[in-house]
């Protein structure tokens, strides 16, 4: 049996959309373990909200996404887990909110090019997760240096990540 074009297209989209689910699943469960007796309404309510952007209407709303990497952040704050998992958090959150973000219908070609133009980010966060991991785990004293330096890093940080503004035409 042959398989038509608009089947490819689906399947592709269909695929990433299951990683998108795995990947957010992942980042909703992984810190259970940590949390406090009333954690599970945190879980119920990240399982929903990665439903809910990945499939129906809110799929094509952005922020459904962003909330749901919101509540598994949530959960790392509340529930204290160990580095090694937080680093594992930090990278299922990378790669969900790649995922989610991809177009729903598109070719495997299309599919295929568009993951290699994600795979910049996925690298540089992978290895930043791993480099923060390291970081923390070796014990540094406090200095107000050290607090200030981290400060201005997030500051620069935040300011290079924002969009600019295009100009104006002349």
């Amino acid at each position: 049996m042959l398989i038509s074009g608009r089947q490819r297209t689906a399947w592709a989209g269909v695929l990433l959309r299951a990683a998108a689910g795995c990947l957010g699943a992942g980042m909703i469960i992984l810190p259970a373990p940590a949390l406090p007796s009333r954690g599970w309404v945190l879980i119920l309510v990240g399982l929903v909200l990665v439903a809910a952007s990945l499939a129906g209407p809110t799929a094509r709303w952005r922020a459904v996404g962003t909330l749901a990497a919101a509540v598994a952040v949530l959960e790392s704050a509340l529930g204290r887990p160990a580095l090694a998992v937080l680093a594992g958090e930090g990278v299922l959150i990378l790669g969900y909110l790649l995922l989610v973000d991809a177009p729903v219908a598109m070719p495997g070609t299309v599919a295929a090019r568009w993951l290699r133009l994600q795979f910049p980010a996925a690298f540089w966060g992978t290895l930043t997760a791993a480099a923060v991991l390291v970081v923390l785990a070796v014990p540094v004293p406090v200095s107000a240096w050290l607090l200030v330096a981290g400060a201005g890093a997030a500051v620069a940080a935040t300011v290079i990540a924002l969009p600019r503004r295009p100009g104006q035409p002349r």
